[in-house]
């Protein structure tokens, strides 16, 4: 992805998250979500987020398909998710595709952004 591509895809995001006061992520049953490796950086992880329930559902199949959208709201991640992930040295990636592509963003930049 360019740099315009990325910021297009952050800018976008955080509206839509705004919007609906909530992102996406996959959840399972024991309570797990998605995590992935990064395709950016070495030896870390990726909490995966859709700004809709709609992108979040599409990726409900292969590997993925016994989990299920599970909506948090922006209160919440600002203030639970966003401080776990920083200690755990993780990223969040948004709106992963069916290209296996998304933006990885470090969690208080997501924030930030959210905040602004």
């Amino acid at each position: 992805m360019s740099e315009i591509e990325i910021e297009s895809e952050l800018v976008t995001f955080v509206e839509q998250a705004r919007l609906g006061a909530q992102v996406w992520a996959l959840g399972a049953e024991d309570g797990g979500v998605v995590v992935c490796e990064s395709n950016q950086f070495e030896n870390a992880d990726v909490l995966l987020l859709w700004d809709s329930e709609e992108k979040a559902k599409a990726q409900c199949k292969d590997e993925w398909q016994a989990y299920s959208p599970m909506a948090i709201d922006l209160d919440e991640l600002l203030d639970e998710w966003v401080e776990d992930l920083n200690e755990d040295q993780a990223l969040f990636g948004l709106n992963w595709n069916d290209e296996n592509v998304c933006v990885e963003i470090e969690p208080t930049g997501l924030a930030r952004a959210l905040c602004d």
